[in-house]
C-alpha cells in the first residue's frame, strides 16, 4: 500500500497479490466498463502506482505534461469527483499528482493527449455555460457540468471516453492510497484471521484491496 510519506508496507505473496489485483480489476470494470478499466490497469500501472507518494494538497505549478492552468483544472476535477465527506477528498490524498505521475510513467502519448484534451474541454464547457473557468464555478455548477459531459448527447463519444478514462485514473489513485483503502473501504490486513460470517447491509463498505499494494 502506498503512503503519503512514500513508505511501503511489507509486500504480499505473489498469489495473494494476483488475486487482489483481479478483484480490484473487477471493481473497476463494474464502475467504468472493460475498455476503460483495462486501459487504466494495463502494463506497469500497479508497480508505478506503488512508487507514487503525494507531496502536498495544493495544485502543483510545474509539470512536463500539463500547463499550470490545466493542472489547476485537474485539481478542481479531483475535488469535484471525490469531494471530502467523512473521509478525505481526492485532492487531500494527492490524486491530482497521481494522475500526471501515472500518465507520464505508464501510459501512451495518445492517452496523455486524451487527458489534456478533456481537461481543456471541461474548461471550455464551463466558460460557455457559466462564463467562468471551471475552478471558479460553484461546486453545484461543477457537478452539473461533469454530469452533462457524461450523459448529454451534445458530448461526443470521444469526449465521453476521454472523461471516463480520466475519472477512472482519479478513482484508481484514490482507492490505491492508504486513505482510500483503509478509510473509504474496509481494510483487511494480510495475514489476518478468518471470520466466516460478517453482518452486512446496504451501508456496509466494500472491501478494500487487501495486500494488493
Amino acid at each position: 500500500m502506498k503512503k503519503l510519506n512514500g513508505q511501503d508496507e511489507d509486500q504480499p505473496t505473489k498469489g495473494t497479490d494476483e488475486i487482489s489485483r483481479r478483484n480490484f480489476m473487477q471493481k473497476m470494470v463494474e464502475l467504468f466498463g472493460v475498455t476503460t478499466a483495462a486501459a487504466v490497469m494495463s502494463g506497469c500501472s500497479v508497480s508505478v502506482a506503488k512508487q507514487f507518494a503525494a507531496q502536498r494538497p495544493n495544485p502543483p505549478k510545474n509539470s512536463k505534461l500539463f500547463s499550470e492552468h490545466e493542472l489547476t483544472v485537474l485539481y478542481s476535477l479531483c475535488e469535484t469527483i471525490l469531494p471530502r465527506t467523512d473521509t478525505p477528498s481526492a485532492v487531500e490524498v494527492g490524486c491530482h499528482e497521481f494522475v500526471q505521475h501515472q500518465l507520464q510513467h505508464c501510459h501512451s502519448e495518445q492517452q496523455q493527449e486524451d487527458c489534456i484534451n478533456i481537461i481543456n474541454t471541461v474548461d471550455t464547457y464551463a466558460n460557455r455555460e457559466f462564463g467562468k473557468t471551471f475552478p471558479l464555478l460553484q461546486p453545484q455548477q461543477q457537478q452539473q457540468l461533469l454530469t452533462k459531459i457524461e450523459i448529454d448527447d451534445k458530448s461526443s463519444d470521444i469526449q465521453k471516453e476521454q472523461f471516463s478514462f480520466l475519472k477512472a485514473l482519479i478513482v484508481f489513485g484514490y482507492f490505491t492510497s492508504e486513505v482510500g483503502a483503509t478509510q473509504a473501504l474496509n481494510y483487511q490486513a494480510v495475514p489476518g484471521s478468518f471470520i466466516g460470517s460478517i453482518p452486512a447491509n446496504a451501508d456496509t463498505k466494500s472491501w478494500g484491496s487487501l495486500a494488493y499494494y
